[in-house]
C-alpha cells in the first residue's frame, strides 16, 4: 500500500523546503496530484512549507481548470510564476521516474536532492541526487492521482468536494475514461464519488471547444496513416506537428490495435504509442517496456501507453520498434 512508503517520506519532510513539480507540459493528473499533495502538506499534516511550480501546463489542463473553475469559483490554489532552486531543500516530482521530462531541471544539472511519485514503468535510472530510497513508484496504478488519494483514504480524511471531483477527473483522464481501469480504480472511484457526485457532472468538465489547430490534426493523422497488419493485428503509424498523444489515442479508436504517432520538436522526435487492452493482455505487449528498450532507457510508460522524446533516427527507429512489435505479435498470436 503507497501510504507505508510515504510514512517514511513524511517523516524525512519535517522542518524542509518542498518544491512540488511534475512533468514538462503537466497534464491533468500530475496538476491535480500535485494540488492534492500540496493541500496535504499544508492542512493536514504539521504545516509544511511547501510550494508548487511546473514549467508548463497543458492546453487540455487549462481547459479542464477553466471549466471546473467556473463550477467552483471559490476554489484557492498556489503555483509559482518562477523559482530559484536553492531556496528549496528538498524536490517532489509527480507523475513521472525520468528527469529528461523536466527541462528545467536539466539547465540547473540536476543538483538538487528530489524524489519520484509515479505510476509508470520504474525506469530504475540512476540519478546522483534522487533519494531513492524515498522513492514511490507503483506502475499497477493507472494514475499518480490514485497513490496520492490514498494518503486521504488512510487518514480517512472526508475531501471537500472540489478536491474530489479533481481526483475523479484526473483518475479518468489518465485511466482512458476508466477503459483501462482495474479493480483498485473502480474502488477509488467509488470511494471519491460516494453518492454527493454524479460520474455525469465529473464528464461535464471535458466539454470543451476543440481547437482549430487540433481539428487539422486529426484530419491530418488520418490522411497519412500507414496501415501494417501482422495475423489479425492492425498497426497504425502517423505523423503530425502536434496533438501526437491525441492522435494516437484517435487511431485506437477508430479500430487499430496499435498506434505509434511521432513529431518533430525541435532536434528532437516524440513518440506517442497506443494499444488497445485486448492485443496487450492476449500478447504480452507492453510498450512502456519496449520504448524503454529501444529508446535505450529515455522511453517509458504503461502496457497500452506509452511515449518517447529523443534525438533519433525516425526512420531507423520505426522500423525497430514495428520488427519488435512484430517479434511479440507472431510469438503470442491471438487464441
Amino acid at each position: 500500500m503507497a501510504i507505508m512508503a510515504f510514512n517514511q517520506i513524511f517523516n524525512y519532510l519535517k522542518d524542509k523546503s518542498i518544491l512540488i513539480t511534475s512533468h514538462n507540459l503537466v497534464d491533468l493528473d500530475g496538476f491535480v496530484s500535485s494540488v492534492l499533495l500540496d493541500f496535504f502538506l499544508r492542512d493536514f499534516n504539521h504545516n509544511y512549507n511547501v510550494n508548487i511550480y511546473f514549467s508548463g501546463i497543458s492546453k487540455n489542463t487549462l481547459d479542464f481548470m477553466n471549466n471546473f473553475i467556473t463550477i467552483f469559483p471559490d476554489f484557492k490554489y498556489e503555483i509559482l510564476d518562477k523559482i530559484n532552486l536553492s531556496e528549496f531543500d528538498i524536490i517532489i516530482i509527480l507523475d513521472t521516474n525520468n528527469l529528461d521530462l523536466l527541462d528545467y531541471l536539466n539547465e540547473h544539472n540536476r543538483d538538487y536532492p528530489f524524489i519520484f511519485i509515479d505510476h509508470h514503468l520504474n525506469l530504475e535510472k540512476k540519478y546522483t541526487m534522487n533519494l531513492e530510497s524515498y522513492n514511490i513508484i507503483f506502475d499497477e496504478y493507472t494514475s499518480t492521482a490514485e497513490i496520492i488519494f490514498e494518503i486521504f483514504d488512510f487518514y480517512d480524511v472526508l475531501l471537500p468536494l472540489p478536491y474530489r471531483y479533481l481526483l475523479a477527473s484526473a483518475i479518468l483522464t489518465d485511466s482512458g475514461f476508466l477503459k483501462y481501469a482495474n479493480s483498485k480504480t473502480i474502488m477509488h472511484m467509488s470511494k471519491i464519488l460516494q453518492e454527493e457526485i454524479e460520474y455525469q457532472d465529473v464528464i461535464g468538465l471535458f466539454n470543451t471547444f476543440t481547437d482549430v489547430s487540433e481539428k487539422i490534426a486529426k484530419i491530418k493523422g488520418l490522411q497519412r496513416v500507414e496501415l501494417f497488419r501482422v495475423e489479425e493485428w492492425l498497426i497504425g503509424i502517423s505523423h503530425v506537428s502536434s496533438f501526437g498523444s491525441i492522435i494516437a489515442s484517435m487511431l485506437i479508436n477508430i479500430g487499430f490495435d496499435i498506434s505509434i504517432v511521432y513529431s518533430k520538436v525541435k532536434s528532437e522526435f516524440r513518440i506517442s504509442t497506443r494499444a488497445n487492452k485486448e492485443i496487450c493482455s492476449k500478447t504480452g505487449l507492453h510498450l512502456g517496456k519496449l520504448l524503454n528498450e529501444i529508446g535505450n532507457g529515455t522511453g517509458g510508460g504503461h502496457e497500452g501507453a506509452a511515449s518517447l522524446n529523443a534525438e533519433i533516427n525516425i526512420e531507423n527507429f520505426l522500423k525497430t520498434l514495428l520488427k519488435q512489435i512484430k517479434k511479440i505479435l507472431i510469438k503470442k498470436q491471438p487464441l
